[in-house]
């Protein structure tokens, strides 16, 4: 199997551990469009129909200079998958206290990620059902969301709401409505023909449940 090509039924791929950045400012450049290429097809196609050839001429690079920066396509992926968990990372509130503002903040934080990185995270998706470094990966990712969730129901709790919950569960539960959610939404077209959704709505739709899950049905502003 050339390393043009996946399939669901392949052997797990070798080299993806994202590679360490190119030392030089050349090397970076010529990274960040291979990056830059592979993120804008992902998106339009997906990824198992994209292939290295699609990347590199969308980059304006050759395939040969391709495996000089990665050693197949999912090492790429493991790479662009990097960039959601820092997305969030970067824009989620800092420290708990409540207020509707975290929880539409947080919420806010996660769907643009999500939309951003959308092709890339279901390539990870897809690659974790046959592939366990994949499958680590995807853990790790969502783990990402599920520790800010833990820490709002810590506070939940420590402020006399939410009682009885175990935090890492309830966590887990609420992670799982955000990632199902955003995927049925942003990846599936919705629940069926005709269905739309603005981020506003999506954001605030999240926020509520999420909020209201831990403080009850008329938490305080």
């Amino acid at each position: 199997m050339s390393p043009e090509t996946t399939t669901t039924d392949r052997a797990p791929a070798s080299g993806t551990v994202a590679p360490p950045e190119p030392p030089s400012a050349k090397g970076r450049a010529t990274r960040a469009a291979f990056e830059d290429a592979a993120r804008r097809l992902i998106a339009e196609r997906g990824f198992l129909r994209t292939t290295v050839h699609d990347i590199a001429a969308a980059a304006g690079k050759s395939t040969a200079a391709f495996y000089r920066y990665f050693d197949n396509k999912e090492q790429l992926l493991a790479a662009l998958a990097d960039g959601f968990s820092h997305e969030v990372l970067l824009h989620s509130p800092g420290t708990p206290d409540g207020s509707a503002a975290f929880f539409e903040d947080a919420a806010r934080a996660y769907w643009d990620a999500y939309k951003e990185h959308l092709g890339v995270l279901v390539g990870v998706f897809q690659l974790a059902m046959v592939d366990e470094e994949f499958a680590e990966r995807w853990r790790a990712s969502r783990m990402v969301g599920v520790r800010i969730i833990e820490r709002t129901v810590r506070q939940a709790q420590e402020s006399g709401h939410a009682a009885g919950l175990d935090p890492a569960l309830a966590a887990s539960a609420i992670g799982a409505m955000f990632e199902h959610f955003c995927f049925v939404w942003l990846a599936q077209g919705g629940d069926g023909p005709g269905a739309s959704i603005t981020d506003d709505e999506a954001v605030a739709t999240l926020a509520a449940l999420w909020r209201r899950g831990l403080y009850g049905e008329e938490p305080p502003p």
